[in-house]
């Protein structure tokens, strides 16, 4: 069902009556085929400021003969009539592919959206201030550290947490037309970026059971992992996760969903077309994921399965600790409604979004929208940073937060608003994207926790091409078995390996474990077979 806003001037629509009783069969199937709005991501559209466009569209209402009434009189109220200039000259199918992406839309949302994005875009911001609330590793006590991992481990052998990884992009910028998880960063055991999480997932949750269970005890609760993909990176995602047996996970335990979508729009509104038969589109951003949750019925998987807490990442950090336990106990001891791990700034001029107060709430703040001065500045009193706290995607959601935040992005949409060239059936034309960012709900939230983590530990992100300076897939090889490398010489043994070693996680989820293993050993080659688990075919996956 198409929502819009009415209004009052029908004019036209009368001398169209006579077509609108006629309905295509193509259409009427395709309205039936409609899923109902709580089991199918909607794209949400906009209607127009104006009646003017640049490209010559025009909101007369052709004949149309064989269009659904009810969509025909819909794009009359919404002007986007625009939608069927080419009606009569398409085929059955495209007619039917058309009818089915003016269906998907909901223009009422994206009308209020819209406007009120341009509304708050305009609106000046109170400056940004340095966050002084944030619980360093410097000040971490052994009991601190403690008491927050018994809670998270408690939390999690309970069946009280879950795991959220953003997985929508593709391995473009590394050379690969594969999803991003499917990359495999040049370990020796060749192991992907999914496969590297999923093992630690399988090694958190029986370190829980044993935790709170007894050493060696069944697991009760695995944890629950959700996966949001996108169009492109569905298919193939859920591929490499059946070609490999799950990695090991109990299928059971994957809630794949698909990240939403939206149109892209001329700046008067108007719903730009991709071809003579389906509509422009682009990605909702990181932040769609409240929404995507929602719709694809992920949430009330969540309460069904009594998830309290959820650890939520990007796929390309190499070295994520899933569902980290001591960052979910700290949270969960705070009463946090959202968190998240953050690392000190590499250098003043790096160029990351730093986490900053702005009046009584805490947000992100993107490099670009400060003075670099400002962002380079040092505080006099302690020598470091104004503005330290990098944004680096690894966050902490109660399931009652993501509830609360879907409802209300379902009620009014608050997005980013950026100016792209738009590929459309007339070449490309200026338009916009409709984007929201993950952190942007942080502003809602009561209860924000900050902790710091390691970066040397926790973040490897894997985005620039192969051989770059920074943030390739090398510097995260490197980063993985330089961290690995410290594991086994902790445990008390050494590495002769130039690169370092790699130690599967199936072994170690943090460096615990080795003792055993290392002490007193030296381990010629990056790759030894002793630390790699019982599994001969989970030591080395074949590259995909």
């Amino acid at each position: 069902m198409i929502a819009c806003c009415v209004r009052h001037d029908m004019r036209g629509l009368a001398s169209s009556q006579n077509h609108l009783e006629v309905a295509s069969i193509h259409a009427r199937r395709a309205s039936r085929s409609c899923i109902s709005r709580s089991h199918q991501q909607r794209r949400y559209w906009h209607r127009p400021a104006s009646r003017a466009h640049p490209c010559g569209y025009t909101d007369s209402i052709m004949s149309h003969e064989q269009v659904d009434q009810e969509i025909l009189v819909a794009l009359q109220k919404s002007d986007q009539t625009h939608l069927l200039a080419d009606w009569d000259n398409l085929t059955p199918d495209q007619r039917t592919a058309l009818t089915s992406d003016i269906q998907a839309t909901d223009l009422a949302y994206v009308i209020s959206s819209y406007d009120v994005s341009k509304t708050v875009a305009a609106e000046s911001k109170t400056h940004p201030q340095p966050l002084q609330d944030v619980t360093k590793l410097k000040d971490l006590t052994e009991d601190n550290r403690t008491s927050w991992m018994q809670s998270g481990l408690k939390l999690i052998a309970e069946g009280k947490v879950a795991v959220l990884l953003l997985a929508g992009g593709q391995g473009t910028r590394l050379g690969s037309s594969a999803p991003k998880g499917c990359y495999d960063i040049g370990l020796p055991s060749h192991k992907s970026l999914f496969q590297l999480q999923a093992e630690r997932l399988i090694r958190v949750q029986q370190l829980a059971a044993d935790a709170i269970y007894g050493k060696d005890s069944a697991i009760r609760h695995p944890i629950r992992w959700y996966i949001m993909t996108s169009p492109s990176t569905d298919a193939p995602t859920q591929d490499h996760f059946t070609k490999h047996q799950h990695f090991g996970l109990d299928p059971s335990q994957l809630f794949f969903f698909q990240q939403g979508q939206l149109p892209c729009l001329t700046p008067e509104g108007k719903v730009i077309m991709a071809s003579s038969h389906r509509l422009a589109s682009a990605p909702d951003g990181n932040g769609g994921v409240y929404l995507a949750l929602a719709k694809s019925g992920a949430l009330a998987d969540m309460q069904t399965h009594g998830v309290e807490a959820v650890d939520c990442f990007a796929v390309d950090n190499a070295l994520i600790k899933s569902a980290d336990p001591l960052f979910i106990g700290h949270c969960h001891s705070q009463q946090t409604e959202c968190g998240a791990r953050v690392v000190a700034k590499a250098y003043p001029e790096e160029k990351v979004g730093v986490f900053a107060r702005r009046g009584a709430h805490v947000e992100v703040v993107e490099y670009s929208e400060m003075d670099p001065q400002e962002a380079a500045s040092v505080d006099p009193g302690t020598g470091e940073l104004r503005y330290a706290w990098s944004n680096v995607c690894m966050h902490f959601f109660t399931t009652h937060f993501l509830v609360s935040m879907a409802d209300r992005l379902q009620q009014q949409g608050r997005y980013h608003i950026a100016h792209k060239k738009i590929p459309s059936k007339d070449g490309p034309v200026q338009g916009v994207k409709l984007e929201l960012f993950i952190f942007d709900t942080f502003p809602m939230a009561q209860r924000v926790s900050l902790m710091e983590v390691a970066r040397g530990s926790e973040f490897a992100p894997v985005k620039n091409a192969p051989g770059s300076a920074s943030d390739s897939p090398d510097t995260a090889r490197q980063a993985i078995l330089s961290l690995h490398q410290r594991w086994v010489e902790e445990a008390g043994g050494s590495v002769a390996a130039p690169e370092g070693v790699e130690v599967s996680p199936l072994v170690s989820y943090a460096g615990e474990g080795l003792f055993e293993l290392c002490s007193g050993k030296t381990f010629q080659k990056s790759f030894d077979l002793s630390l790699q688990g019982n599994s001969r075919e989970d030591q080395a996956i074949p590259r995909s």
